[in-house]
C-alpha cells in the first residue's frame, strides 16, 4: 500500500505521548514493505531529527506551524464554524500540500493521526478522491464533556458549555466525512458511537518497546515521583498541577526528602513556579531520553482528571518496572488490577496513601513492577497493535 501520513510534529524515538504511536507505525509498516509519506509541522528540532526518519520514508513535506493572533482568536471564537483548538492547528498551506501529495504519488490511503489533523481529511478542497482514516488519539468532545464535569457551575463552565456545541458538532461531522476511525481504548470506542452509531469504529491500543524500556539497577532508584507528559495539552497541565495542590503537600509532610520530577516539552509558565515555589519539584522541560528519570523514580503517578484516550507514558513506565499510581481516567484502556499491576485512585487522600504503600512497602514496591512489566511483554508489544493497524487499512483500501 501507498500510506500518506499527518501528523502535528515530526515523530522519533524520543518523543513522547501520542507521537511514539506515529513513529512506531512509521517505522513497522515502512518495514514491512508499505510506501509510506509524510507531512507534519516544523518543529525547532526538527534537523536534529530528521535523518533517523527520512530513510524510510518515500517522501516529507515540514510545513510552517501556523500562527494565531490574540484578534483572529477572539473573531475565531465568536464567529468561525472551527472549534477554537482545532483553529489553532489549521493551516491553508498545510491543506495543499496534502492535496499536492496525494494527488503526485497518488496514495491508497491517508491517515491524519490525531484528530486535530482529522481536518486536512476534511474540509480540504485541495484533496482528490482517496481513501481516509482518522487516528483519534483523544476525541475532544469527550475531553471537554469531561472537563465539564470537574468545573461545576460557573461562568466560564457556561462558556465551555456554549464552545462544546460547535466542538461537537465539527468534529462528528468531520469523523462521518472518513471511511475509518481508529481510538485507542474500548471506552473511547464506545462512547463515540453512543454519539454517533453511524461511524465505523475500530479499536487498537498503543503498545509500548519492551526492549527499549526495561527495568534498571533498584539500588540507583530515588525517592522520586515521575510524570510525563507534552504540556501544550491541558489534560497534562492539569494533572501537574492539582497533583501538586492537593496531593504533593501530605506526601511532602511525611517524606521531606521526596523529589518530584515534572518531565516533557513545553512546560507552561504556571508548571515551572511549581518548582520556584516547592521545594523537591524539579521540571526538566523537554529531555532526549526519558529512560534515566524512570530509572531512578520509585512511584510514576499518572493524575489525569480530564482527557480521553490511552497513556503510552503508563505503559512505559510498568514496562520500565516503576509502579503505577494513576485515576481511573488516567489509566484509561490499561487493565490495572488494585495491589496486583498498580493502584487506581481518583480522590487526593487514597492516592496519597497509594504512593506512600509503594514508597515504604519493599515486597509490595518489587511484586507490582514485576508483574506490570510482564504484562507489557504478553499484552502490548508494538509489533501486535501495527499489525493490526495494517490489517484495518487493507480493509478500507479494498473496500471491505
Amino acid at each position: 500500500m501507498k500510506i500518506l501520513f499527518i501528523s502535528m510534529r515530526l515523530p522519533h524515538p524520543r518523543v513522547g505521548s501520542g507521537h511514539m504511536i506515529v513513529h512506531q507505525r512509521i517505522q513497522r509498516l515502512a518495514k514491512r514493505g508499505h510506501q509510506v509519506g509524510l507531512v507534519v509541522f516544523e518543529q525547532e528540532d526538527d534537523a536534529d531529527h530528521v535523518p533517523e526518519i527520512r530513510d524510510v520514508l518515500h517522501e516529507l513535506e515540514i510545513v510552517p506551524r501556523p500562527r494565531r493572533a490574540l484578534g483572529d482568536r477572539v473573531n475565531n471564537f465568536l464567529f468561525s464554524r472551527v472549534p477554537p483548538r482545532f483553529a489553532e492547528y489549521r493551516s491553508d498551506e498545510m491543506r495543499r500540500r496534502v492535496g499536492d501529495m496525494v494527488e503526485r504519488t497518488p496514495y491508497d490511503v491517508v491517515v491524519a493521526e490525531f484528530g486535530l489533523m482529522g481536518q486536512y481529511v476534511h474540509w480540504n478542497p485541495y484533496l482528490p478522491a482517496v481513501r481516509k482514516v482518522i487516528s483519534v488519539h483523544q476525541c475532544h468532545t469527550l475531553a471537554a464533556r469531561k472537563a465539564l464535569e470537574t468545573l461545576g457551575w460557573s461562568p466560564i463552565a457556561f462558556r465551555e458549555w456554549f464552545a462544546l456545541q460547535r466542538l461537537q458538532r465539527f468534529e462528528l461531522d468531520m469523523y462521518r466525512s472518513a471511511d475509518r476511525i481508529v481510538v485507542l481504548t474500548a471506552e473511547a470506542r464506545y462512547s463515540v458511537l453512543s454519539y454517533a452509531p453511524d461511524l465505523r469504529v475500530s479499536m487498537i491500543p498503543s503498545g509500548v518497546d519492551t526492549d527499549y524500556y526495561r527495568p534498571g539497577d533498584p539500588a540507583k532508584r530515588e525517592h522520586a515521583l515521575l510524570f510525563t507528559g507534552y504540556y501544550r495539552d491541558e489534560p497534562n497541565r492539569d494533572a501537574v498541577l492539582w497533583f501538586v495542590h492537593t496531593v504533593w503537600p501530605t506526601l511532602k509532610a511525611q517524606f521531606p526528602e521526596l523529589v518530584f520530577y515534572v518531565v516533557g516539552p513545553e512546560p507552561t509558565a504556571a508548571i515551572r513556579e511549581l518548582a520556584a515555589k516547592n521545594s523537591g519539584i524539579i521540571v526538566t522541560g523537554e529531555v532526549d531520553d526519558i529512560r534515566p528519570y524512570l530509572n531512578k523514580a520509585r512511584v510514576f503517578v499518572c493524575p489525569n482528571r480530564i482527557g480521553s484516550g490511552m497513556r503510552g507514558k503508563i505503559l512505559q513506565a510498568m514496562a520500565s518496572g516503576v509502579p503505577v499510581v494513576a485515576t481511573s481516567l488516567g489509566a484509561e484502556g490499561i487493565p490495572i488490577q488494585m495491589g496486583d499491576t498498580g493502584f487506581l485512585a481518583d480522590k487526593p487522600e487514597i492516592l496519597a496513601q497509594s504512593i506512600k504503600m509503594l514508597l515504604t512497602d519493599e515486597v509490595l514496591h518489587g511484586g507490582i513492577a514485576q508483574r506490570a512489566r510482564a504484562m507489557m511483554v504478553e499484552r502490548f508489544s508494538w509489533d501486535q497493535g501495527v499489525r493490526q493497524f495494517e490489517n484495518i487499512l487493507e480493509e478500507v483500501v479494498s473496500g471491505r
